[in-house]
């Protein structure tokens, strides 16, 4: 059985230093065009053109062609690229524009094969080995990435045709193979690719984050924080200097320094709510529902719609068992996004310890609807059905319940909280031993997890 740890379902991603290099790597290295989170309603004759050109004027086939690509006349809107290519060579080749309008609407599979066209019928340019190389990253194919950067670093050399697109293309060739260096943790060779990026780009808030990651992993903590500290200089939204650096020591497991790091960006930044919150995650993480729930009112106090606010205050109070206030909370911020996967899914963990018969049917309903949501493909799948197992089961519907979490099980994708569900059938059917043993290694881990309190409790009444 697989007991992985995982975070309280109901905390940001941004809370576990663990996650903050992929986090990075990924969203940045790839925004050179800026295809890869950009609906077909954002796409304009500027993100197809990106850096090429400057003039405006050269937009009028373009935008025609944005208008036919979306009246599903592909014919006709690549005749307009492949036109308006011809009138201005410094723009991208067609099949590179036609890729983005096909990323734009989540079709992979055109897309690629635009690329896959144009990397022989235009073999000097770059961009297609590019992007090649990001969606193949974005699949976690790093060899694959890996070749294709190398590649478009050796076009790129060669590049004279736009001095605009060539700049761009050496920075996204740093940008991509320090990202293939990063998820290596080959750390001298993302140093050299992003310091070579930085060099083309100096006032890139990303670029500074990264490198205070790489930085820090090559054991040069002052120097982290300057790159982190340049970072928020430059983009006030980027990470708190001294919150990238806790994340950095708690994944170290270095959680004193991690503490007075908390502590450091509180007392440099009481009044902002970002940097309350990001301390109330730290602080739940570590159990310290005291600091964390001080931490988090605060920054509810200064930002009451804060949607995150109201999901981390109800995850305190459901680790703390008071399941009215986590209800208060959770249904606050499901009203405000219903959409909110966290909030939904935390809010039918509550409900259903409640007594009454209407709030255990609306648990009820809102798992199965979030199960029925969240099907196969959804990052949100297991946790999911693991919460509506769970709802089964305090509901008396335990072969229900049973049968839900023998399927995660067999698929070895059982969370931690899962693993307490397991473990209560488990003893419920009188199978003690294995309840233990699945309790024992679950909580061998420090990491905290919304059920924690009660697979400890249940643990001690095993063991008696």
């Amino acid at each position: 059985m697989n007991t992985q740890s995982t975070t309280l379902s109901t905390t940001s991603s941004e809370a576990r230093g663990a996650r903050l290099l992929l986090t990075l790597a990924v969203a940045c290295f790839g925004a050179g065009i800026g295809w890869g989170t950009i609906a077909q309603g954002q796409i304009t004759a500027q993100t197809l053109v990106g850096k090429a050109v400057s003039d405006d004027s050269q937009y009028a086939d373009i935008n025609n062609a944005i208008v036919r690509f979306r009246d599903r006349d592909i014919d006709g809107c690549r005749a307009l690229m492949e036109r308006a290519r011809s009138n201005n060579p410094k723009l991208p080749p067609p099949g590179v524009m036609m890729s983005v309008l096909w990323l734009g609407v989540n079709q992979l599979v055109p897309a690629r094969a635009e690329l896959e066209d144009t990397s022989v019928k235009f073999p000097g340019d770059p961009e297609p080995y590019l992007m090649l190389g990001d969606l193949a990253f974005q699949d976690r194919r790093i060899t694959d990435a890996d070749v294709l950067f190398a590649k478009a670093n050796e076009l790129t050399k060669a590049f004279t045709e736009n001095t605009k697109r060539k700049r761009d293309f050496e920075i996204r060739c740093h940008a991509g193979s320090a990202a293939v260096a990063e998820s290596r943790k080959q750390w001298e060779a993302a140093q050299t690719h992003l310091q070579g990026w930085l060099d083309l780009d100096p006032d890139n808030s990303s670029a500074h984050q990264r490198l205070g990651i790489v930085l820090f992993q090559l054991t040069k903590p002052k120097e982290a924080l300057e790159q982190f500290r340049e970072a928020r200089k430059l983009d006030d939204k980027a990470v708190h200097p001294e919150l990238a650096m806790a994340r950095l020591y708690d994944d170290a497991k270095q959680r004193d320094v991690a503490k007075k790091l908390i502590a450091q960006a509180v007392e440099s930044s009481p009044q902002d709510p970002t940097v309350l919150l990001a301390s109330a995650q730290w602080y739940l993480g570590q159990n310290d529902l005291v600091a964390a729930t001080t931490n988090v009112e605060k920054a509810l106090k200064l930002d009451p719609k804060s949607l995150e606010g109201k999901v981390v205050r109800g995850a305190i109070a459901r680790v703390s068992r008071d399941y009215k206030t986590a209800e208060k909370f959770f249904n606050e911020a499901h009203v405000q996004s219903p959409g909110n996967f966290p909030a939904s899914n935390s809010l039918a963990l509550v409900l259903v310890e409640a007594d009454d018969k209407e709030s255990r049917q609306r648990a009820l309903e809102t798992a199965e609807a979030n199960a029925s949501m969240h099907r196969e493909g959804s990052p949100n799948q297991i946790n999911a059905l693991t919460t509506l197992a769970w709802v089964y089961y305090q509901l008396g519907r335990k072969e229900d319940a049973e049968k839900i979490l023998t399927q995660i099980t067999q698929n070895n994708q059982l969370t931690t909280d899962g693993a307490y569900y397991v473990a209560k059938l488990l003893a419920d059917r009188g199978e003690k031993d294995r309840a233990r043993k699945i309790l024992e290694e679950v909580l061998a881990n420090d990491a905290m997890f919304a059920t924690r309190p009660d697979a400890t409790d249940l643990l001690a009444a095993l063991r008696k």
